[in-house]
Order: C-alpha cells, then sequence, then structure tokens
C-alpha cells in the first residue's frame, strides 16, 4: 500500500513539475515593452526556449509586433511614424509618417504575405478610424496601402489568423451609459465582415488558437478586466468562459501551443503570467528592473 501510494505521489510531482515547466518556457516570437529606470524598452525572445532580450531601438515603440522569420520589428515610434527595425542590419525603415489627414496605430503583421495592417486615425482622432493594410516591397519603392475595414466608428487592435482579421469595434460612446466596444473579423477573402463577440460591454484585444477553435479577448464584463474565450463556433455565443478572475486587471491576451500568455495589473506590480493547458497561472519570471508592462503579443 504505501509503494503504491509513494508511487502515485511521485507521478503526481511529475506532472506537476512538468506544466509548471512548460509556462518557464519562453515562446519564440513573443515581443512586450517593459518599464525600467531608463524608460520604456522592448523586450523580444529571438530564440525558443532564451529569456526576452532588450532591442536598442533608441525610441519608445507602441505596440511593437516581431517577425521571428524577418527577424525584424513593426512598431510605431515617438514621432507617431510606423517603422521598421531589423535585428540583423540593425537599421529602422520608415514605412508610414502620420500627416494631418491621419496618423497611425496598432500595426499587426501578415508574414505569409508580407503586409502590415495598421490602424489609421483620420485627422489623429480615435473617433472615426479605418484599418489599412501596406503590402511591404524588397525594392526602395513606398509600401502600397489600400483600407480594408472602413466600418463606422471606430475600429482597433488588428489581429491576422489565416483567412480573417480580427479587430474590436467601438458601437457606442454617447447614450449607452458606458462604452459598448466588440470583436469583429473580416473574411479576406469574401469580403464580409461579421460581430462575434455579444457582451454589451468593452470586449477588445481578440487573439486567437486555430487549433482548438477559441477567440480569446480582454472584457470588463464582470467588473474588473479579465481574460475570456469564445468558441468561435458558435453561431449563438453561448459558449463564453472566463478564465481569470481576482481584483486584477488582466490583458494582452496571446496563445502559444496550448498556453495562454496575459499581463497582469495589480495595486502591487504588474507581472507577465502564462495559464497552462490544466488552468493553473504562474508568473514568468521577468529580465531584472522591470516595472510596468504593456503591449505583449507573439507572432
Amino acid at each position: 500500500m504505501r509503494v503504491a501510494f509513494a508511487i502515485m505521489s511521485f507521478i503526481i510531482c511529475i506532472i506537476s513539475t512538468s506544466v509548471h515547466a512548460v509556462c518557464q518556457t519562453w515562446p519564440k516570437g513573443m515581443v512586450f515593452v517593459g518599464l525600467t529606470d531608463a524608460g520604456w524598452n522592448t523586450y523580444v525572445v529571438t530564440k525558443s526556449s532564451s529569456p526576452p532580450v532588450k532591442v536598442n531601438l533608441n525610441t519608445e515603440a507602441r505596440t511593437p509586433v516581431f517577425s521571428a522569420t524577418q527577424k525584424s520589428l513593426i512598431y510605431i515610434d515617438e514621432a507617431g511614424q510606423l517603422s521598421r527595425y531589423s535585428l540583423a542590419t540593425q537599421k529602422t525603415v520608415v514605412l508610414l509618417k502620420p500627416s494631418a489627414e491621419a496618423s497611425y496605430a496598432q500595426p499587426e503583421f501578415d508574414e505569409a504575405n508580407n503586409s502590415v495592417y495598421v490602424v489609421e486615425l483620420k485627422q489623429g482622432k480615435s473617433v472615426d478610424t479605418d484599418i489599412i493594410k501596406l503590402v511591404l516591397t524588397l525594392s526602395k519603392s513606398k509600401p502600397k496601402h489600400g483600407p480594408v475595414i472602413i466600418q463606422r466608428s471606430a475600429q482597433f487592435e488588428p489581429h491576422h489568423t489565416n483567412d480573417w482579421l480580427y479587430y474590436s469595434n467601438v458601437h457606442c460612446v454617447v447614450g449607452c451609459g458606458k462604452i459598448i466596444q466588440e470583436i469583429w473579423r473580416y473574411h479576406i477573402t469574401s469580403g464580409l465582415a461579421e460581430q462575434v463577440t455579444l457582451l454589451n460591454s468593452i470586449s477588445r484585444q481578440p487573439s486567437t488558437d486555430q487549433q482548438h477553435n477559441w477567440l480569446y479577448f480582454s472584457s470588463n464584463a464582470a467588473g474588473h478586466y479579465h481574460i475570456y474565450r469564445q468558441a468561435l463556433n458558435d453561431k449563438n455565443t453561448t459558449t463564453i468562459e472566463q478564465l481569470t478572475q481576482g481584483t486584477v486587471t488582466d490583458m494582452s491576451p496571446v496563445m502559444y501551443q496550448g498556453q495562454l500568455f496575459f499581463i497582469r495589473q495589480s495595486a502591487q506590480q504588474a507581472q507577465l503570467m502564462c495559464r497552462d493547458n490544466s488552468g493553473q497561472v504562474h508568473a514568468m519570471t521577468l529580465p531584472t528592473g522591470i516595472k510596468d508592462l504593456r503591449d505583449l503579443e507573439i507572432n
């Protein structure tokens, strides 16, 4: 009996250790912005299982995305320019410059088609935005760009996966007593868009797990911002799960091989969290000196 109990305890210990070990592995392609005494810096995981390294951009990057295959970062710099930085050559190329007619935010990289989706703020204002697409070229000519999502109101946070472009749409600001923001998706081939979430709250920062057909997002439907997931094949939008709880703010969900990474803000600290496939949540060990976090992505 004692032998059987010992064997069972050993197996449980191995399973628990392996699950936790999974969430200690840094995924290749992860990028985030961390605040240190020197200011906001961009960190990238360039190799699987290797810790994040700081990239010397000489600017404060906003919403950077990383291309592991091209070894380059695409981001909005302090001047509001859409820029691309090559880790190989350590050179920066400006893709779009802001003007009186438009400014830019929240780029999303489509590696398969060598394109970038980016939010265009008309006259620099967030009340009316489109999502445009830039087709990058190998030559020195300027990238071609044009509108993709031109719905009324404002669209933000494009997330590309396979044939779909997910984004958040602001439904109501005035006259509804609160801001209502829902997740939509646009079918790139057919050109048709459809609403995905219906929580009558702020639902934003869409991310997908195509292997298991889930949409992940952050929402304040229960008061505090927490991470939710919704089955993408559920047309009745009934299969919705709240994955995190507590008096905290959970934002920027991204999936990687069954693990959910997100940023958790509490009154005491900011943490980069990992939820394993058993539902356990662990805090990742960040590089020394990071006091705050934002803009988590995995491409």
